[in-house]
């Protein structure tokens, strides 16, 4: 057996990830392009890397999957060495707090279960630990509004129909997209995916200014408080 057979060997699950962390802090420390980047630089490259993830899945390539992981696993090793150097948190940090999470949402990974879970079971408890944990006011809250428009529609229909709100209050103009228009269509629906979010927010504060708590919209209460 060989040196790097032996070496190989003796590496454990996790050893290769402490190696990328260490090669990041080496980078880091010979003063040169990385310590100029901003998490805000850094946002290009990471829509970048997570596209060419997708382009990869949607090849089914594991060598290409394989590849465009590592390029965004380098993403998270930057984004948590500029937090670092500024006192905020450190990459292990980011990995515990994965952990408490995953932790909390998932209960079964505390109990003695062998064999496969119940999946309806386990999302159910994800959804309700998660909840819980954000206590959130609207039920818009935690959306990521920077992710195109098409999927942010989508993303806000879902979660605005899950608080109860009837179906014939989404407007027209988030369920059809026009194409070949004098602008673009991007621009177009996610300026109407904004309005419509306002009109959201606006019709669950005005609910709550007048006794009804935070996610307690019922479909009537959602009319009787809706503004065009």
């Amino acid at each position: 057996m060989g040196r790097e057979d032996a070496r190989a060997d003796e590496w454990r699950a996790g050893d290769a990830l402490i190696e990328a962390a260490l090669v990041m802090d080496r980078l880091w420390s010979f003063g040169g392009w990385e310590v100029t980047q901003t998490h805000d630089s850094l946002r290009p490259y990471l829509l970048e890397e997570t596209y060419e993830l997708l382009d990869a899945i949607q090849s089914g390539d594991p060598v290409s999957i394989r590849e465009e992981l590592g390029d965004l696993l380098l993403q998270v090793l930057f984004h948590s060495r500029i937090a670092q150097a500024a006192g905020e948190f450190t990459v292990d940090d980011v990995a515990a707090t994965l952990v408490t999470k995953l932790a909390h949402r998932s209960p079964h990974l505390a109990d003695d279960i062998v064999g496969p879970v119940d999946i309806a079971e386990q999302e159910r408890a994800w959804e309700i630990r998660k909840a819980a944990e954000k206590a959130r006011e609207s039920c818009i809250d935690g959306i990521a509004l920077q992710q195109p428009a098409l999927a942010l529609a989508e993303k806000v229909i879902s979660r605005a129909r899950k608080a109860g709100l009837p179906d014939e209050l989404v407007p027209d103009e988030l369920r059809v997209v026009r194409l070949g228009g004098a602008t673009s269509a991007e621009d177009e629906l996610r300026k109407a995916t904004l309005r419509f979010v306002a009109r959201i927010r606006a019709a669950e504060s005005a609910a709550h200014a007048d006794g009804v708590p935070w996610g307690g919209l019922g479909a009537e209460c959602w009319r009787a408080y809706w503004r065009p």
